[in-house]
């Protein structure tokens, strides 16, 4: 076998505990001993689960009265739009006899476009333009494992790993378990989303669609940066595009690795020729250049540099950015709003503030509309139905938990093996009367608005409560059958 030579071994030990020492770096771990004796009570949180029990319950009950009355109330509203509503053809100018009225309108969408005036990025014909700054930071993770060591201790184990990651939210490394080595500097600019909405947008007979209507467009595409004419803000000299549609912004000024100025005289570059050569420009005419050190002598705002060859590894701190943007849609848009006085969309609302204001992508008929509104209502109504459901039937498990528990200290052994039986069985009487009380409150909100429904729903109720309840007592009445005795 060939051994290896000193200086081999020695580099590979040394190579060996700088490992080590890098990932001890970025996993620290602590261990606890904590006084937690074993509980008797084997329920859903014992005596001090009464008060917490309670409040959830009511808090149930409060949400299932709450979300009947406004179901209701959209139900109603939702049946008044199609005979309320008025039919417009998108080319013809705004009729001051609708004024006031819910309309439907279907047709091509337009803008003049965006700018992001910072970055000089403009965008002609776009509806919504997005920018996202995401800074290279520590991030920590936090796991936790308990074992019981003895009847009385519980060994808790502490994990917290460290990693550099992009993020939207800036993380303060301050609150660290352990901030040295794991520093993260404040950005040398905002993180996050920036987003420009277009206010002129207008459907060819020239009714206003404002703001608020093209903001509910968010499929968003990537806005390829070659000649998008970016420029060079005058406070991060050393950002650079190093990608079709990424742009890095060093923290530490690391320009010289980013890009480096032209000297006079030098030839010019545009920044399709440079992606091209990566492989990336999908072969647009370039329009951006790179100007000699100096060619902004004349005023003139310098463009964004290219990156020549492939980017640097990032550091912890450096920032990069990349936009998005919402085209008009090719295939057009439906709306459903109140015409305004002078053509303009606004919110349309009954008499009790219910509204409607609505825009989709594509062609759509306003019973399709309607009927998309009446799924996300059904959906929201049936989802605060469970939550409320749910909540009231961990509330009674909890109350009944206090009872478990009692019944688990009852001398002689006696207690622990009546609460292993009675454990199941205040689950499934939870469970059942949760169901029970919250279809009676359920039912109790539907009186005024559906008696026949409420009645209905009034029995299945007391049917909930009943079987459960007769089940126990039954489990609990029944005569145990002496040993070897046979069935006549």
């Amino acid at each position: 076998t060939n051994m290896p030579r000193p200086v081999e071994a020695v580099t590979a030990i040394v190579m060996l505990l700088l490992l080590s020492s890098a990932c001890a770096q970025d996993l620290v771990r602590s261990v606890h001993y904590e006084y937690r004796p074993i509980a008797r009570g084997r329920g859903g949180g014992g005596v001090g689960g009464v008060v917490p029990g309670v409040g959830l319950s009511v808090l149930s009950g409060v949400l299932l009265w709450w979300n009947e009355g406004r179901a209701v109330r959209e139900s109603r509203m939702l049946r008044r739009l199609l005979p309320s509503l008025v039919r417009l053809d998108a080319d013809s100018p705004p009729d001051p006899t609708h004024d006031g009225r819910l309309v439907h309108l279907s047709g091509p969408l337009r803008a003049s476009g965006l700018v992001d005036p910072e970055w000089g990025l403009q965008r002609q014909g776009v509806l919504r333009l997005r920018r996202s700054a995401e800074v290279y930071q520590w991030r920590e993770e936090r796991t936790e494992t308990s074992q019981r060591v003895s009847e009385r201790e519980v060994r808790r184990e502490v994990t917290h790993r460290y990693r550099r990651t992009w993020g939207r939210v800036p993380v303060d490394s301050s609150r660290f378990e352990a901030p040295h080595g794991h520093h993260n500097p404040e950005p040398v600019l905002p993180v996050g989303d920036t987003t420009f909405t277009a206010t002129d947008a207008a459907l060819p007979g020239g009714i206003h669609v404002p703001a608020g209507l093209v903001a509910q467009l968010s499929d968003y595409a990537a806005v390829p940066l070659a000649g998008a004419g970016l420029t060079q803000p005058t406070h991060l000299p050393s950002a650079a595009i190093t990608g079709v549609g990424t742009v890095s912004v060093p923290f530490q000024q690391r320009g010289a690795a980013l890009s480096r100025p032209l000297p006079p005289g030098s030839p010019v570059q545009t920044t399709d020729d440079v992606l091209r050569q990566s492989g990336e420009a999908g072969g647009r005419t370039g329009s951006l250049t790179l100007r000699p050190a100096g060619a902004a002598a004349s005023g003139e705002t310098p463009p964004l540099p290219v990156l020549r060859g492939p980017p640097p590894a990032p550091e912890v701190g450096d920032v990069r950015l990349r936009w998005s943007e919402v085209a008009s849609p090719a295939e057009g848009v439906s709306i459903l709003a109140r015409q305004g006085r002078r053509g303009e969309l606004l919110p349309w609302s009954d008499e009790a503030g219910r509204g409607v204001y609505r825009l989709v992508r594509g062609v759509a008929s306003a019973e399709e509309m309607v009927q998309q509104l009446r799924r996300e209502e059904r959906a929201k109504k049936w989802l605060a139905r469970a939550a409320g459901c749910g909540g009231m039937a961990l509330g009674l498990r909890l109350i009944l938990g206090a009872a478990t528990d009692l019944i688990s200290r009852l001398p002689f052994g006696i207690g622990p093996l009546l609460a292993a039986l009675t454990g199941p069985l205040a689950t499934l009487l939870s469970i059942g009367t949760g169901a029970g009380l919250s279809a009676i409150i359920v039912a109790l909100a539907w009186v005024r608005f559906r008696p026949l429904a409420a009645a209905a729903l009034s029995a299945a109720a007391a049917a909930f409560i009943y079987v459960p309840a007769a089940l126990a007592r039954a489990h609990r009445d029944a005569p145990l059958a002496p040993r070897g005795a046979r069935a006549r």
